[in-house]
């Protein structure tokens, strides 16, 4: 009997330990999950930190922004040297005149012309523009005159009925031409006209010529390996192209800028290397949304610059719609539903690239920071938000 009562207390004491064993098993069991979840959460709170930071620092300032989207003055933005030297020399030369408006052309070699007008109409530039810079043959100056007809603007203005003009420029550099222009019939130019604007070139020809001769030749567009896109200094140059076809020709041109959305937080998720093959899909998609004529580039990391040349902001509206459509019924490898912002502008008649790309880059912000994956276009004097779902 005794020995019965002893081995019932073995027994229940090895059951004891083994359910002690088994209780502090559990334990360290459910701190380990407790530490797994923890550090998940961590990450996934260190990723999205990550990413706010990230668009914070890329976002403008509000004031730059409000001030972007309104209707820009011309000296709100810093334009290159050479543009405004050739802005005062017009102003310039136009008041010394006592003329209607004024142009400088600049022939550039493997470049569209520097085309700068003051007085102008679209149309009336792009007309000018046409006319080229005249042979002086070694002449002071020369006078020209326009018919009327083909001279006359939809505005409602009186046309052009002659100009004067006088070289821009000494050799070794490029033709180039300062006219003046009037809108009276009765208006003739004479020496003290040619001596006026003799007297403004020599004051500026120095300073334009330097800075003409410090500008670089246009690189030669290259591909981003990544996304077989434009890159980004191909992005600049074509920009700086489009610019001046769209002055000469008074045609239209829309710029769209795109961001991918959460793209930190995406990295932080699946890695680098399959976040370059989503940003590589990306691009594929966005070759196959743009139209004939669309110059899409990758400007750096996940963001990407489309030039719609001969197209208006209603034209990259509707790209951002057909990108974004094919990004939502379609899933990315990897990533699943990948979404992007947008910025769009077109350009105005005060723009120069700066001009055009601060506008949209403050677009751009707006579409970021009012909740991503809808597209915000900069306007004369409003932002028009799209596809706020």
């Amino acid at each position: 009997m005794t020995i019965a009562i002893y081995g019932a207390a073995a027994a229940l004491g090895l059951v004891c330990i083994l359910l002690f064993v088994l209780a502090v098993r559990r334990l360290f069991g459910r701190q380990e999950e407790l530490i797994e979840s923890m550090l998940t959460r961590y990450d996934a709170r260190l990723a999205e930190f990550a990413q706010t930071l990230n668009d914070a620092l890329s976002l403008p300032l509000p004031a730059r922004i409000l001030a972007a989207i309104g209707d820009p003055a011309p000296a709100a933005v810093p334009a290159p040297v050479e543009h405004g030297e050739v802005m005062r020399l017009l102003e310039v030369a136009r008041a010394s005149t006592s003329s209607d408006a004024a142009v400088a052309v600049v022939a550039e070699p493997n470049r569209e012309p520097m085309l700068a007008t003051v007085g102008l109409s679209q149309a009336e530039a792009a007309q000018v523009g046409r006319l080229g810079v005249p042979d002086y043959r070694g002449a002071r100056a020369i006078q020209v005159s326009f018919n009327g007809d083909a001279a006359a603007t939809s505005g409602g203005s009186a046309p052009l009925r002659s100009g004067l003009a006088v070289p821009l420029l000494d050799p070794p550099h490029e033709p180039g031409m300062l006219a003046v222009l009037s809108r009276s019939p009765d208006r003739r130019f004479s020496d003290p006209d040619i001596d006026s604007l003799e007297d403004v070139v020599g004051g500026t020809r120095p300073a334009l010529e330097s800075s003409l001769a410090l500008r670089e030749p246009d690189p030669v567009p290259e591909l981003d390996p990544l996304t077989e896109l434009f890159d980004r200094r191909a992005f600049q140059a074509l920009l700086d192209r489009e610019i001046g076809r769209a002055r000469l020709g008074g045609r239209p041109l829309a710029l769209l800028m795109l961001d991918v959305d959460r793209l930190t937080t995406l990295n932080a998720r699946i890695g680098h290397l399959a976040t370059d093959g989503v940003l590589a899909e990306i691009s594929s998609r966005l070759r196959e949304v743009a139209g004939r004529d669309d110059l899409p580039c990758r400007i750096g990391g996940g963001r990407f610059g489309v030039l719609l040349p001969g197209s208006d902001g209603h034209d990259a509206e509707h790209l951002f719609e057909r990108l974004r459509n094919h990004l939502h019924t379609r899933a990315v490898a990897d990533a699943g539903t990948v979404t992007v912002s947008g910025g769009a502008a077109e350009l105005l008649s005060s723009d120069d690239a700066a001009a055009l790309l601060g506008r949209t880059d403050a677009a751009l912000g707006l579409a970021k920071g009012s909740g991503r994956d809808r597209l915000v276009t900069a306007g004369r004097t409003i932002a028009r938000e799209r596809f706020r779902d």
